[in-house]
């Protein structure tokens, strides 16, 4: 959209550009207090994250709106809609195998692959579509990790650490599988390998309706001669998925087999074939078929709409037949009758809509939750920007979109940007420069799309619209989330200072609640240390890197940032104001850590702790951990306090 500024003599000056991807009709409006000053209370903080640090930043910082007034969620994985991710998982990337429905409508045996019977992916927003056997492998620049099955794995045991198994519910254990032990998950992997735990009576209305299928755990098959695929000539000893339903170990293309651990597998209010971890409950109506919604819910069309929204809404129809989603079997709990291995149901029979208090968890983080527990002044003045690649090997992209129509369902305003051209005006995203960019015309709320939808091959292969991006896109991101964060927080210092900033490695703080010993860095602006300068106190910025990555990854961002708070050609106004960062640490650290030996526990996880306070306890509590990090850097550095001040929406 741009606004024609003409001379008078112009009969077009007083009209309004706009461009749009489909038939629509517009309303240009004016919020009534527009202009008219007012006061909010400021904590000069900010937080942004990167990838795995992305949703957390997002989702922690909606959770404390006391402490935090902007967020940047740049390529979050998870998306901030967490209910499009877990769909995408289901769908796609755990997904793809024949159900009992598909068996007998002759498309393939259970537990083979029947791609052709997925959902079909949504080509208008470059969804990528996926199946358990061919994960997302992208060749080339611009992705940032190694799409192995290795990964994929270990992120996905990951985030049902993080976040809890939405899955499968087991009251006893929020990660373990009903019926497996945990005894049984600390043996060797190559122990459970071979010797894989079998349950009976295990029901799934998808893929084991009557419970006649054994259940096992097994080991996952180790990447093909294309990464994210399955060989199936090489024996699975060193992948390992926690709980499956399944008639025997899996191998390429065969064997019935459920979404396992960190996969979606409950109801749907509105599809008898679509599996989410809920129960499907209050017996208003017992339906025994489908109940199929006259619309569909979408991000760009009808983000308020309650059909089709993977949720249950009040007035709908349900079955009360719990999580496993067949009438009649035993809750967990339960003696069970005779012949029956176990009691893995719940939620059957409650009279209400029971959701899987694991899935509930993953909602907490997802941006619509955040939102609705947010007071309007509140929603009102946190400031939050979201970045995603069109071609993000997760979708991130997709999220995002659902993430900027919940933001539309509040009537706050809402900026998305097809590229970063459109915000300079500049022919192309090569001479984007954010130093143009009128700041005052971006709202507080924005979702910046980067990626050529008409890109070629060759661009495609440098990176355009992955995970990371091109390098210039990299950049791009970077300078521009913290342009904007600049921008939204008021009377920054701007003033020259010749003195560089400081770059801190290595640091280590003590949690107080759990004694983890944490290692953080910081980034101390110019002319911090220097005398004329001792009573000048700075906003923080608090940076979460992504999977894998560590504290120290990220500091080098450091240098990109100081270069724009020194003198140089830029007007005061464009420069950034100076601003203390600090880089959070979310990386796994293990028992036995030779770097940190005073975690004798361990994080209990792999890689990545995604910022979340494990729900299974141990010393990984890093949402918890990232508060107290903040009185410390509070206690041991020049920030500045919270203050109210008056501003000009």
């Amino acid at each position: 959209m741009s606004n024609r500024v003409l001379d008078d003599a112009d009969p077009y000056a007083s009209r309004l550009a706009m461009r749009a991807g489909e038939l629509a009709t517009y309303q240009v409006v004016v919020p009534v207090d527009a202009g008219t000053p007012r006061t909010e209370r400021f904590a000069f903080r900010a937080i942004v994250g990167i990838s795995m640090g992305g949703n957390a930043a997002m989702s922690i910082a909606l959770a404390h709106p006391d402490r935090f007034d902007v967020v940047a969620d740049l390529g979050g994985e998870p998306g901030p809609s967490m209910r499009y991710t877990l769909t995408m998982v289901r769908d796609y990337l755990f997904g793809g195998f024949c159900t009992t429905a598909d068996e007998a409508a002759g498309h393939g045996a259970v537990g083979q692959l029947c791609p052709d019977q997925q959902r079909p992916p949504r080509t208008d927003q470059f969804e990528i579509k996926s199946d358990f056997d061919h994960m997302v492998y992208q060749d080339g620049e611009g992705v940032g990790l190694t799409l192995s099955r290795s990964f994929y794995m270990k992120a996905a045991r990951d985030l049902a650490r993080a976040l809890s198994n939405p899955a499968l519910y087991n009251p006893e254990d929020p990660y373990r599988p009903p019926g497996v032990s945990a005894a049984y998950l600390e043996r060797p992997p190559a122990e459970r390998c071979a010797d894989p735990v079998v349950l009976t009576d295990f029901y799934d209305r998808e893929f084991n309706p009557d419970g006649s299928r054994p259940v096992i755990t097994f080991c996952d098959g180790n990447d093909g001669p294309v990464l994210g695929t399955i060989d199936p000539t090489v024996a699975p000893t060193t992948r390992r998925r926690s709980c499956s339903r399944s008639t025997s170990t899996r191998t390429a293309g065969a064997i019935p087999v459920s979404r396992s651990s960190p996969t979606p597998t409950s109801r749907s209010p509105t599809s008898a074939s679509t599996a989410w971890p809920r129960s499907t409950s209050p017996a208003t109506t017992r339906s025994p078929t489908p109940i199929r919604p006259a619309t569909t819910t979408t991000t760009s069309r009808n983000p308020g709409g309650t059909e089709g929204n993977l949720d249950w809404d009040q007035g709908e129809p349900f079955e009360d037949v719990g999580l496993d989603g067949v009438d009649g079997t035993c809750q967990h709990g339960d003696a069970p009758a005779p012949g029956l291995g176990g009691c893995y149901d719940v939620g059957e029979g409650d009279g209400a809509w029971t959701l899987s208090p694991n899935v509930a968890r993953w909602y907490e983080s997802d941006v619509a939750t955040r939102l609705a527990a947010l007071t309007p002044a509140q929603r009102a003045h946190v400031s939050l920007w979201f970045d995603a690649g069109i071609r993000d090997m997760l979708n991130a992209s997709i999220s995002a979109n659902a993430g900027a129509g919940v933001l539309a369902t509040y009537g706050l305003p809402v900026g998305v940007y097809d590229g970063f051209s459109p915000l300079d005006g500049s022919s192309s995203e090569t001479v984007y420069d954010f130093a143009r960019v009128d700041w005052s015309r971006v709202p507080r709320y924005a979702l910046l799309r980067y990626g050529n939808p008409d890109a070629t091959e060759a661009q495609i292969a440098l990176g355009d619209g992955r995970h990371v991006g091109t390098a210039a896109q990299l950049v791009n991101r970077a300078t521009t989330a913290f342009a904007w964060i600049d921008k939204r927080l008021p009377d920054g210092d701007r003033v020259d200072e010749t003195a560089g900033g400081e770059a801190l490695r290595g640091q280590l703080f003590t949690a107080p609640s759990t004694g983890r010993e944490t290692p953080y860095a910081v980034f101390l602006p110019p002319g911090y240390d220097q005398a004329d300068n001792a009573d000048l106190r700075y906003p923080v910025v608090y940076f979460l890197h992504g999977y894998g990555q560590e504290p120290d990854d990220l500091l080098a961002l450091s240098s990109v940032f100081e270069v724009y708070m020194q003198p140089s050609s830029l007007d005061l106004a464009q420069r950034f104001q100076k601003m203390i960062i600090v880089y959070v640490d979310g990386r796994c650290r293990p028992a036995g850590d030779d770097a940190l030996p005073v975690n004798p526990d361990g994080d209990r996880c792999e890689r990545g702790t995604f910022y979340k306070d494990a729900p299974g306890g141990g010393p990984a509590q890093m949402e918890t951990n990232l508060l107290e990090l903040m009185d410390h850097i509070d206690g041991l550095y020049r920030t500045r306090a919270a203050a109210d001040v008056e501003i000009v929406p």
